[in-house]
């Protein structure tokens, strides 16, 4: 897997395709179905980056508890290591702040702009459930804080659908001691994470989408997201949960594809 250097830190990134450049960053969570149909999917018409944030997977760590922004500025870094000048970008959960910060910030690089399950700031309800999962990964062993945080991020019906395959998962997990601090210093940033002055900024044609039973980061985040930049449209599935793109793949490439092919 090829890197590049920043400083001190390590970022590993991946290209698949062949065709202009698409970057894509993502949540921390994973599940059984993974990403891997999507990028070959986006491949087939784009070449599509992906890469690993500081901290996980590859990549080396940065300093703890290190703004969205600061994560924001290695996108940047990326495309000028790739040698894009302009690209079109996907948030999908946590990706949504990083890549409304390119959009805002270097709004001429960004040719197309999607916000999956975004967040807009940490209001009561995001604060509660932020701290919940701190507790928890605090308090559970690695197994069942596995299962706890599948709970959150999947609705149950795909839960069920994929029950071997989480119960795997878990299993997997039972030998790993959880990261309670990282964790926390995620979820810490997400919830100090302000993005309702940034959309003002995005001149980016943008599609913010949501999936009505996402408990993590309601729908009502990409209802005011999409409110509140120029040039958005806004799409909200009926079910899916927080991990939408991942549980309704077919259904979310049919509404980004066409956005993104279109002048």
């Amino acid at each position: 897997m090829p890197h590049m250097q920043l400083g001190d830190v390590q970022i590993h990134y991946d290209v698949v395709g062949d065709g202009p450049p698409l970057v894509m960053t993502t949540g921390l969570g994973t599940g059984p179905q993974s990403r891997q149909e999507m990028i070959a999917q986006l491949a087939r018409e784009y070449s599509v980056v992906t890469y690993h944030q500081r901290g996980t997977g590859k990549s080396s760590p940065g300093p703890q508890g290190q703004a969205i922004e600061a994560l924001a500025d290695d996108i940047v870094a990326l495309m000028d290591h790739l040698k894009f000048e302009r690209v079109r970008l996907i948030g999908l959960s946590t990706g949504t702040g990083k890549v409304t910060v390119v959009a805002a910030r270097h709004p001429g690089r960004v040719e197309k702009l999607v916000l999956a399950a975004p967040w807009t700031h940490g209001d009561d309800l995001l604060d509660l459930i932020q701290h919940v999962r701190m507790a928890a990964a605090d308090g559970m062993p690695a197994e069942l804080y596995a299962q706890f945080n599948a709970v959150l991020l999947y609705p149950p019906r795909y839960r069920r659908e994929h029950a071997s395959r989480f119960a795997a998962a878990a299993a997997d997990a039972a030998g790993i001691k959880t990261d309670a601090a990282g964790l926390r210093a995620r979820l810490e940033a997400i919830l100090r994470f302000d993005a309702r002055p940034l959309y003002p900024l995005i001149s980016s044609s943008t599609l913010v989408m949501a999936a009505r039973d996402d408990l993590v980061m309601p729908a009502w985040f990409a209802q005011s997201a999409a409110a509140s930049i120029s040039d958005a449209r806004l799409i909200v599935l009926g079910e899916g949960g927080h991990m939408f793109p991942e549980t309704r793949t077919e259904e979310f490439l049919s509404l980004v594809l066409p956005f993104l092919r279109r002048a």
